[in-house]
């Protein structure tokens, strides 16, 4: 398979949901890590959204959420 097909295939379900778990096992991991830090939980009660984004999974939802709006935008 040549290069320029590799990029433009799209990415298995299998290969999606794979990312999807290590992503979830990479957060989980940094949330026990930073639960105990008082500077985060101090970021969390003072700007929720702006704190929690710094998690892979959390960013995947907001951006799914405005993909969302937008396509209700245009309905």
């Amino acid at each position: 398979m040549t290069a320029k097909k590799k990029k433009d295939a799209k990415p298995s379900a299998l290969g999606r949901i794979v990312r999807a778990i290590d992503a979830a096992g990479r957060d989980a991991d940094l949330a026990r890590r930073s639960a105990s830090d008082p500077k985060f939980r101090r970021g969390v009660q003072s700007d929720r959204r702006a704190t929690l984004s710094k998690f892979t999974t959390v960013k995947h939802a907001l951006a799914d959420r405005e993909r969302i709006e937008k396509a209700k935008k245009r309905t």
